[in-house]
């Protein structure tokens, strides 16, 4: 069952590190067709589909010539929370951003995710483990 409870949530927070390097891409409306999208590519390879006003969003596995700044690794916040949970998305940003972690977070269906830069994902890691640690 989803968790609401802030203070559970924090104090059963793990942090699961999901294989890969993944990137953010946008692909311009007129040529954001779902269809074609996942016909072009391994669906397998394919984090996250968002629809926005400017293009469809995507995040997918990175490539070798991917931009460093654009080299994200995939935190899974492995904890069952309700997506009506108040606190938590905020509690784990700012935990990365005393860390001086930039994150961009996902909330899914079963789990929260943040995608942080590759460079960064052990300090991440830790700051989210502290935060579970020194949650009441």
């Amino acid at each position: 069952m989803a968790e609401k409870d802030l203070p559970k949530l924090l104090t059963t927070l793990r942090v699961q590190r999901r294989a890969g390097v993944w990137r953010y891409e946008s692909i311009p409306p007129e040529q954001s067709s779902w269809v074609d999208l996942v016909n072009l590519r391994d669906v397998g390879e394919i984090a996250l589909l968002f629809r926005e006003q400017e293009g469809l969003t995507v995040i997918t596995k990175a490539a070798e010539d991917t931009p460093e700044d654009n080299r994200w690794a995939w935190l899974e916040l492995s904890v069952y929370s309700d997506l009506q949970a108040v606190g938590f998305l905020a509690r784990v940003a700012t935990a990365l951003a005393e860390a001086d972690v930039p994150c961009n977070a996902v909330a899914a269906f079963h789990h929260d995710h943040v995608f942080v830069p590759i460079g960064k994902a052990d300090r991440a890691v830790q700051a989210l483990e502290k935060l579970a640690q020194e949650s009441p």
